[in-house]
């Protein structure tokens, strides 16, 4: 009897459990398709109860509505503080907007340091334009000793997806590399894909 009652409570906490799942998920999709659809007032309801729960795509967005003054006044601040709770989640797209805020220095004193640092964490994850933006710091030296080994070779990367601007990089930056530094770089970009990017 104990063991019939154990098993039905497992059931029915695994089925309570999916249903729950699928009806958070359901909720914040409703959220973020009213983003796009530019219904802010249902997007700023959902959107804000997830993101208080620490749902990193919806602090991600909300961070968006803030910033671009989407159904609420724009507060550059706001939005920073959502960037950054969705970017400790390790969320790709707020580690690049914070890049690009302490870049920009939109809402957030100019920190090139910290805005590599952001760069640097999407571009592990495949962000392709936060890897052009890692190559462009290398290549001016903002927040990083000026490199244009590690500028091309991260310019490499991102032409592995296709980002029209790395190609047009790389073309630029080997008419003032010699031979001996593009084939350093070459073979750090070689090394780079049999490893993590992390690692490079």
């Amino acid at each position: 009897m104990i063991n019939f009652l154990r098993k039905s409570i497992f059931v029915f906490l695994s089925i309570y459990l999916v249903f729950s799942l699928k009806s958070y998920a359901e909720d914040l999709d409703k959220g973020i398709q009213a983003l796009i659809k530019k219904n802010y007032e249902e997007a700023l309801y959902y959107l804000s109860f997830y993101a208080v729960q620490g749902d990193d795509r919806a602090q991600y967005n909300l961070g968006v509505m803030y910033r671009e003054g989407a159904g609420v006044k724009i507060d550059k601040k706001e939005a920073l503080g959502w960037f950054i709770l969705s970017a400790e989640q390790n969320n790709m797209l707020a580690q690049y907007s914070l890049g690009i805020a302490y870049f920009k220095g939109d809402g957030v004193k100019v920190n090139y340091e910290t805005a590599l640092r952001q760069f640097k964490r999407a571009a592990y994850q495949g962000h392709p334009s936060s890897q052009v933006n890692v190559g462009n710091m290398y290549f001016k030296g903002q927040g990083v000793k000026k490199d244009f080994i590690k500028a091309h070779m991260w310019w490499s990367i991102a032409k592995e997806k296709g980002l029209q601007g790395a190609f047009e990089n790389l073309l630029m930056i080997e008419n003032l590399m010699n031979e001996s530094e593009i084939k350093k770089s070459n073979d750090l970009f070689n090394a780079c894909m049999k490893k993590t990017l992390p690692e490079c």
